[in-house]
């Protein structure tokens, strides 16, 4: 596996979220509880999807692959979330499906030995020589790693280095990537909705 350290900088309680992962839903999906620092309680089963990645459909081809390569990454963990507005959702960081667009990020403890990672454009080896807390980046580690595409539909500021990984994932072959020429899951869906057209169409008496 290849780990992407990141440094999403300080943050204040108001603008990114504590949330401890239920339930892994796919490769971009999953369900939380949230910490309230107000109230000082965690507010249970809120739905998040990672708003910069789409990963195969679970009917897809990988599809299953990417969601357990997630869940082996966040499930059982905590994050640190900073939610994502977008034009496309009215400014609003709750997109159509009523799941929060967040970005994602892991820290725990990196034990000694050796490590791929994935950082500034580039993917590297090294060796960690003692036990320390690393920051990860859970989109870039799902792109890299070969389970998740970069979304095209949306212009953002890091756009760049993710594709970048993507790259570097599809010239190695890695994860989704093995396969000759994987569907996106845009284009799986809208194929998906015309084939559902088409039937209904034809079901219909005149």
């Amino acid at each position: 596996m290849i780990i992407a350290p990141d440094d999403p900088g300080p943050a204040s309680v108001d603008e990114v979220l504590k949330a401890t992962v239920l339930e892994v839903f796919d490769g971009d999906g999953f369900l939380a509880k949230v910490w309230n620092p107000y109230r000082e309680r965690w507010v249970d089963r809120v739905s998040f999807r990672f708003a910069f990645i789409d990963a195969p459909e679970m009917d897809q081809p990988a599809g299953p692959e990417s969601r357990d390569f997630l869940c082996r990454l966040i499930e059982g963990k905590t994050l640190r979330l900073d939610p994502v507005v977008k034009e496309s959702t009215g400014y609003s960081p709750i997109d159509q499906y009523k799941r929060m667009l967040c970005m994602g990020y892991l820290t725990e403890l990196m034990d000694p030995g050796e490590i791929s990672y994935y950082l500034e454009g580039s993917c590297a080896a090294g060796v960690v020589r003692k036990p320390r807390p690393v920051t990860r980046n859970i989109e870039l580690e799902m792109v890299v790693n070969g389970w998740a595409w970069v979304t095209e539909q949306y212009a953002f500021e890091r756009e760049a280095e993710y594709f970048q990984a993507q790259d570097d994932a599809r010239e190695h072959k890695r994860g989704l990537w093995a396969a000759d020429d994987p569907e996106p899951p845009w284009d799986f869906k809208r194929r998906k909705k015309r084939h559902a057209r088409k039937s209904e169409g034809q079901g219909r008496l005149l």
